[in-house]
């Protein structure tokens, strides 16, 4: 007669301490797994200036396989007109009131968490100094006229 074979398989069970606990976070693989709090309401308090994001964005802009338009469309359909006054506009707070400083903000956060990278001596300056984070809308100077 035939010998029959078990259904199962003959490789040991895998099992890791981890799994065992039930208390290891398992991190993000993708920056679009990261979930920030206050996110979802836009109410995330932004740590980096506008001159930041802006270089940050070039930097990405070196890649070969980045696309603009694709990106845009990733971080939170960010028109490219809005994307372009950005860029376009100059200091720390020219641009603040823009989408596109939001949500890139808001990208290059989770890629940061993503990533496992730590916090910069200039964002964590930052928080101390800015505890509600940057305002969302450009400073202008004021004329007073005597």
């Amino acid at each position: 007669p035939a010998v029959k074979k078990a259904r199962g398989s003959d490789a040991p069970e895998a099992s890791t301490s981890k799994a065992k606990k039930g208390k290891a976070v398992e991190k993000p693989q993708n920056w679009y797994d990261v979930v920030l709090e206050n996110d979802e309401v836009r109410t995330l308090p932004v740590y980096d200036d506008c001159n930041e994001i802006r270089r940050k964005i070039r930097l990405l802009q070196k890649d070969p396989e980045f696309k603009v338009t694709q990106w845009l469309k990733d971080i939170g359909n960010v028109n490219n007109n809005s994307y372009q006054r950005f860029m376009k506009a100059s200091g720390p707070t020219g641009g603040a009131g823009n989408g596109t400083y939001y949500c890139a903000y808001v990208y290059f956060e989770k890629v940061r968490i993503a990533q496992g990278k730590k916090k910069t001596a200039k964002r964590t300056k930052n928080e101390t100094q800015y505890s509600n984070g940057f305002p969302l809308h450009e400073s202008r100077g004021m004329w007073v006229k005597g």
